[in-house]
């Protein structure tokens, strides 16, 4: 898609509305402007994933019906993972939809250098992370995810959110935080984004999640202070996606305990001269 092209399906947005329902829910899902990064990424997933196991008709969708086997699955994972991130997938697709970011977030923007790569099977809870939110974990909620998917994804499948989450307190959300079996920190299935001492969510507070369906093209965008999460894929087809982080360069998140987390994706011509003059003092 031509840059003008982009520029165009940009303007087509209803930003106004898509800022309405973030307001109210904390969440939206809106077509790329450019999908061109997230079919190319989809096309490269899926031509590892063959050379990987030299299956040469195996499918994304279909991907279960191949690998059932745990440690194989988690071990493919790491191996896709870091294709994923060495061919630096997410923050291109990102940076393709970048007048659409701007204009949400404004001109000053970082994005994640190294996101997870999601693969989740069907009737496989050890596949998901559950229901949380990510500001339990040290995230802020003037960070953006942005939910990206390889596959189409169905209600069954889908991930889920809690509408309006995002305005409410911690002390709305009690949880019971737990040592995992599976996952312990610094594990393969740690830096794959599953997490060693999950805190679970009363699952009284839990209704109504809201399973949000998408299609290959589409984003789901939501704020760190969203509850959101899935607990089982009970479709039919694997769940493949990455999750990128957004955020402008000048809110006030503490990035101390994560110094290389982000890298620019963007900079107005005032704060680029502004580092400029930090760095030669």
């Amino acid at each position: 898609m031509s840059q003008p092209s982009v520029m165009a399906a940009v303007k087509s947005i209803n930003l106004p509305r898509l800022e309405a329902q973030f307001r109210a829910e904390g969440w939206f899902v809106v077509q790329a402007p450019n999908p061109e990064p997230i079919y190319a990424a989809r096309t490269a997933l899926l031509n590892e994933l063959r050379r990987l196991t030299g299956q040469p008709t195996i499918t994304l969708e279909t991907y279960h019906q191949v690998i059932e086997d745990d440690r194989y699955h988690t071990d493919l994972q790491i191996q896709l993972t870091n294709f994923f991130r060495t061919q630096r997938f997410g923050p291109q697709i990102i940076a393709a939809q970048l007048d659409f970011f701007q204009a949400l977030l404004g001109r000053d923007l970082n994005v994640q250098s190294s996101p997870y790569l999601r693969i989740t099977r069907p009737h496989k809870p050890q596949d998901n992370i559950g229901y949380h939110r990510d500001t339990f974990y040290g995230g802020s909620p003037f960070e953006l995810s942005v939910l990206i998917p390889y596959v189409d994804v169905s209600a069954a499948s889908a991930l889920s959110v809690l509408p309006g989450s995002h305005l409410r307190p911690e002390s709305d959300f009690p949880t019971r935080q737990i040592q995992s079996t599976e996952v312990t920190k610094g594990s393969p299935k740690h830096q794959l984004g599953f997490l060693y001492a999950p805190k679970l969510i009363d699952p009284a507070c839990l209704r109504p999640m809201q399973p949000i369906p998408l299609k290959l093209g589409d984003l789901l965008i939501f704020s760190l202070a969203t509850v959101h999460g899935s607990e089982e894929n009970q479709g039919q087809f694997c769940r493949w996606s990455s999750d990128v982080r957004v955020v402008n360069a000048l809110a006030p998140v503490d990035l101390s305990m994560r110094p290389t987390y982000y890298e620019p994706l963007s900079r107005s011509i005032v704060t680029e001269t502004a580092e400029i003059y930090h760095q030669i003092q």
